[in-house]
């Protein structure tokens, strides 16, 4: 298994979990009522928090690694790792939800916060849609698939990340009877809001990320959509028994057992369907599938450039610190060559520093487009943005992200 679907799954899981957890409190459990049962849930909210910064950092670091093209012990070096936090919108993300995570830590201790804890896990839950398939989707079209995938996030975080608390409650004897019925009754009412939730923004999801029914099952992606909505579809199952049949016998000790044995039961198939969340992160949608059959030459750089309007294909050779020739294929969507009346190449320098390049693209014969000597001053994560002319008169726009090397030095 890649080891950065490893370390998202755990990410994904423990993020749930605090988030859950807190919401779980606040609008369900009641916690004040039950001193011990509150402990219990800052104990496993302060656990997940834990976990969740340190899968963070582990993700952070590999996928820094597979930006920068190096191997994981040489990641450190020459501020790699430090320009993918800067330089990234993952890196921006990234900052952002440790800071929360710290927040959340320190206001643990004291209860009284409980409320604001909740409103901080929200963007906590939520920001990684920014970095996901629905935050590469171009144009206009990336805010509603952003806003679908927070609330995917949300009403998976309410649910799912809940389910380890309520099984918590269940567990524990000396929880009064009243507080349970009361808190599975809510918990019941909030499951099924989120599900709605979770059915409506998948099928969104679904929708803009596959070009057709058929990706379900001809493509890796759509597979594991499947797999997922298999697993999803029994946890439905456990939850319409508990909802339907073991809440309304509730609070005999027998059935509390027994809805403490499928709340586990959810509970591992969730932990499931995350692991399939983290591969599909890593996974290219039907819609955005794309192979390069090409060659590209040893040292340069190359990036593909995917939006509704049309495709891109950008390589730099070589792709380091230097001059440097660009070639530019602009495509529609079955990749054919789209009629542009005018290509121009900009480029972008890391952070702050330097001053943009833009450089006028000359057709060729073979109908790719060459952009020649151009300077790259310094390496690290460059954003190139192909400005496509169509023969109407309007322009298209495609940037992504390219990684220039540093300049090969020669020990003799």
């Amino acid at each position: 298994m890649d080891p950065l679907i490893l370390v998202r799954f755990v990410h994904f899981a423990a993020t749930v979990t605090a988030a859950g957890t807190l919401w779980f409190a606040v609008l369900m459990a009641a916690p004040a009522a039950d001193a011990a049962l509150g402990r219990r849930l800052r104990k496993l909210t302060w656990a997940a928090l834990a976990v969740a910064a340190l899968s963070d950092g582990a993700w952070l670091v590999w996928l820094a690694a597979d930006i920068l093209g190096v191997p994981l012990a040489n990641v450190w070096l020459h501020d790699g790792v430090f320009t993918v936090l800067t330089n990234t919108r993952f890196g921006l993300v990234w900052a952002a939800r440790l800071i929360l995570i710290v927040l959340l830590a320190g206001l643990l201790p004291w209860p009284r916060t409980l409320p604001l804890q909740a409103v901080l896990a929200v963007p906590l839950i939520a920001l990684p849609a920014l970095t996901g398939h629905a935050g590469a989707a171009p144009g206009q079209a990336a805010y509603g698939a952003i806003a679908a995938d927070m609330a995917h996030l949300i009403a998976a975080g309410c649910w799912l990340g809940g389910l380890p608390a309520f099984a918590l409650m269940l567990a524990a004897g000396r929880t009064g009877d009243a507080l349970v019925v009361r808190t599975t009754r809510r918990f019941a009412k909030a499951a099924a809001v989120s599900v709605a939730a979770l059915l409506a923004t998948g099928l969104t999801n679904s929708w803009s990320l596959l070009k057709a029914p058929a990706d379900l099952v001809a493509t890796y992606y759509g597979q594991a959509l499947l797999l997922k909505a298999g697993l999803f579809g029994a946890m439905l199952v456990i939850a319409a028994v508990n909802r339907f049949h073991l809440t309304l016998a509730l609070p005999a000790p027998a059935t509390r057992r027994a809805l403490t044995r499928n709340t586990v039961a959810e509970t591992v198939l969730g932990l499931a369907v995350l692991l399939l969340v983290g591969a599909l992160g890593t996974l290219p949608p039907g819609g955005h599938a794309y192979r390069y059959d090409g060659a590209i030459a040893p040292g340069a750089a190359f990036v593909h450039i995917h939006s509704t309007d049309a495709m891109a294909d950008v390589t730099i050779a070589p792709g380091r610190v230097g001059v440097a020739d660009a070639t530019i294929r602009v495509m529609r969507e079955d990749f054919t060559e789209f009629p542009a009346r005018d290509v121009r190449l900009a480029l972008d320098p890391p952070g702050a520093s330097g001053n943009p390049i833009e450089r006028a693209a000359v057709h060729q014969s073979d109908g790719r487009w060459r952009a020649a000597g151009i300077d790259f001053s310094q390496d690290g994560i460059w954003t190139v943005r192909v400005i496509v002319t169509q023969v109407t008169g309007s322009v298209i726009v495609l940037d992504a992200p390219v990684v220039i090397a540093r300049r090969r030095i020669k020990i003799w």
